[in-house]
């Protein structure tokens, strides 16, 4: 069979396109974010990403032995590292800046992280979990935390606000308004969130 006639995919697979390396990576990086944001974790499947991606199931298989391998790799391919401490002296705008990078993130991967938390939640997974918690949800819940006993050092909140419980809430409320209500997550409603939920709940 000459190369100008290369014949039929194999049954079940996508036609494979010519693209290579970091073109074929994003768009299969893509098509991952894509289904789980369409399917969700459990209905995720290779073949459906392989035919999200334009490429061949195979193209999958001979780098990722498992839909919990590619999701991991697509993660960190779009999880900035963990944030780092604002330390505007302002513990409202030392939240609205930690909260914007949760923000951010979410836009990254269209929440998927966070749809994937859900599911593993559910089902005990700890792969996917592990590189979300590591990257992520751990060091936004540390800062929020540290800015807390900061502020409560000022004298800007009542000691006992500063705790772990309490730097939990801005995420929770987040990730709950990204899996029940979707929408954009705006600056203003950042603001609201802290303003209105937030600072209430730590000062006298």
């Amino acid at each position: 069979m000459s190369p100008a006639n290369p014949g039929p995919a194999a049954a079940g697979e996508a036609p494979a396109t010519r693209r290579r390396g970091g073109d074929l990576e994003a768009a299969i990086y893509d098509a991952v974010f894509a289904q789980l944001e369409a399917v969700g974790y459990r209905r995720l499947t290779m073949e459906g990403v392989a035919t999200g991606a334009r490429t061949g199931k195979a193209a999958l298989y001979r780098r990722w032995r498992s839909k919990d391998e590619l999701i991991t790799d697509a993660l960190k391919h779009v999880l900035p590292e963990p944030p780092t401490a604002p330390e505007t002296g302002s513990l409202r705008e030392d939240m609205i800046q930690i909260l914007g990078c949760l923000r951010d993130t979410l836009l990254a991967c269209r929440g998927a992280a966070f749809r994937v938390l859900k599911t593993e939640a559910e089902e005990g997974m700890g792969l996917v979990h592990d590189v979300v918690r590591d990257r992520l949800s751990r060091p936004v819940r540390d800062l929020l935390f540290q800015a807390l006993r900061e502020a409560a050092e000022r004298g800007e909140i009542r000691p006992e606000a500063a705790t772990r419980r309490v730097a939990n809430v801005g995420p929770a409320v987040m990730v709950y308004q990204n899996l029940t209500e979707g929408g954009p997550i705006t600056d203003e409603y950042l603001a609201s969130l802290v303003d209105e939920v937030l600072l209430p709940i730590t000062r006298p």
